[in-house]
């Protein structure tokens, strides 16, 4: 699947709005240190709400999605399967993966193995090729937060 450069800008600002959503209205989350999951899913919140206003609307925003089909998501990195933390694709087919997001919470931070997937997930040569992939560590604060952009299987600089 293409996008055009418009489309990843739209992408990458409905995620950076979704973010500010979180810190302005979850950080009790983040301060606390409640699990990862929790603020994965507030921002999930915010960012179908987001992604309902565009046109990415008619794609599906999934949550820990463990399937390719009826199988489990396998890649080279992970042959006994895998699953991202959230995917925008549509259901059913591997011609519409849009985005991959990893996430990380600051007192949890190790990324590794996380970008080992997202390198998987992207690579246009594998059986997914999702456009874009990040991985996203949740700092204290807002200006604590990291980001780590994959395309085509590699890290990139934004």
């Amino acid at each position: 699947m293409k996008l055009q450069e418009n489309q990843i800008l739209q992408l990458k600002s409905a995620i950076e709005t979704a973010l500010d959503l979180v810190y302005e209205k979850d950080i009790y989350l983040i301060e606390n240190k409640v699990h990862e999951r929790s603020i994965v899913n507030r921002f999930s919140i915010y960012f179908q709400q987001i992604l309902d206003e565009t046109e990415f609307a008619a794609y599906h925003l999934d949550f820990e999605y463990n399937k390719n089909h009826a199988n489990p998501k396998r890649t080279v990195n992970f042959e006994q399967g895998t699953y991202p933390d959230i995917i925008l694709h549509r259901r059913g087919s591997n011609d519409a993966n849009v985005l991959i997001i990893e996430f990380k919470t600051w007192w949890d931070n190790n990324t590794e193995i996380d970008i080992k997937k997202l390198k998987d997930f992207t690579d246009q040569n594998g059986p997914y090729q999702y456009v874009i992939g990040y991985s996203i560590v949740f700092g204290r604060t807002k200006s604590a937060l990291s980001k780590t952009l994959v395309k085509n299987g590699e890290v990139c600089n934004e």
